[in-house]
This record gives structure tokens, sequence and C-alpha cells, in this order.
């Protein structure tokens, strides 16, 4: 007997589980999300919007440790440095951008 489940979007998954006769706990997936597709025509353009987010992620996260960094050591030192810390981490950004 199946049975369609309504699920709402905070639900990521509906398993049962259950005991075999040996003790064993088996878990069975019963209703799992699909996964959205991009076209064809749009893959490349998702591709490079995706590896764009990762690299000003990566950017940034190195900048705000850099200037921490930087804080911790002087005085005002996050301000003295903010263009010495931004090329650096944009540089690292770069890095996993990787275009060509």
């Amino acid at each position: 007997m199946t049975a369609t489940i309504p699920r709402s979007y905070a639900v990521k998954n509906v398993s049962k589980i259950e005991r075999s006769d040996d003790g064993i706990v088996v878990r069975t997936v019963l209703a799992a999300p699909k996964k959205k597709k991009v076209s064809k025509r749009y893959k490349k353009v998702d591709k490079l919007l995706r590896r764009l987010a990762k690299a000003q992620q990566v950017s940034s996260t190195d900048f705000l440790r850099r200037h921490d960094e930087s804080n911790s050591k002087k005085k005002n030192g996050g301000v003295r440095k903010v263009a010495r810390n931004a090329i650096k981490a944009s540089r690292k950004g770069g890095k996993k951008l990787r275009v060509f």
C-alpha cells in the first residue's frame, strides 16, 4: 500500500525506521526531494554564477580574517592596511574564480 504523503517545504525527506529480527535498525527513505535541473541552455551561465558567488565568498571571508588580524596587531591596523588586505583577499578570490 503506497500513499501520497503531503509535505511542507520544511521537511527534507520522509523515512521509515524499523528494527529487523536480528536487532539491526533499518532506515528506508519513503520520499526524498527532487533535484531541480537547469536547462541545457542556461547550464554554463548557472555554473559561472555559482563559481562567481563562491569566489566572492572566499574573498570576503579572507578579507575579514585579515582585517581582524590587522586590528589585533596594531591600533587602527585594519584601517591602515585596508588596501593591502583587500588586494590580497581579491587575489585569493580570483584564484577560486578560475574563468579560463
